[in-house]
């Protein structure tokens, strides 16, 4: 059996995609840099909203706060490494194993080609690692709990003021 090992390519932190901050991530990341939760969001986040599709005639938002990027990349992305591997949001400790993985056949086949930590793996390998996409969910699920308890406002979650978001629609 061969287990995922990290390469720190950084493969997974450039291109398409972005890295979503759960509340607990800003407070970590800011604490890191030792900065205000306020001072961390203006330096190196963006506000956006994702739109949903429920059927023809229901639509739903979700707001996220998502690492900036620089060239097409994580700004945290030094010379190819991470340059907070030690204290990175629950994101990307949890990829590439979140439920997508395991249901998107595109994006894993994608994934497998371009990763490679998964390269050295085989199919069958990569079932050990679903239990990781359940605590993925689990997360998902609290966030929008906490979203729903909070009038889905993540100013009133943080203390801090937000820019106007930038609206993407999650089904184009």
């Amino acid at each position: 059996m061969n287990f995922f090992k990290c390469t720190a390519c950084g493969s997974c932190c450039s291109g398409d995609g972005s890295v979503f901050l759960y509340p607990e991530d800003v407070r970590s990341l800011a604490e890191n840099f030792k900065m205000t939760l306020q001072e961390f969001i203006d330096k190196y986040t963006d506000f956006l909203i994702l739109e949903y599709c429920d059927d023809p005639s229901s639509y739903s938002y979700l707001p996220y706060i998502v690492m900036k990027k620089e060239n097409d990349a994580c700004i945290f992305l030094k010379n190819k490494k991470c340059s907070i591997h030690d204290f990175k949001p629950f994101q990307c400790k949890n990829t590439p194993f979140v439920s997508e993985f395991f249901t998107d056949k595109e994006w894993r086949k994608f994934l497998m080609h371009h990763c490679p930590a998964l390269m050295k793996m085989k199919e069958e390998d990569l079932e050990q690692y679903r239990p990781l996409a359940q605590i993925s969910d689990e997360k998902n699920q609290e966030y929008e709990f906490i979203l729903r308890q909070n009038k889905y406002s993540l100013e009133k979650i943080l203390g801090v003021t937000l820019p106007e978001p930038k609206i993407i629609s999650a089904d184009s």
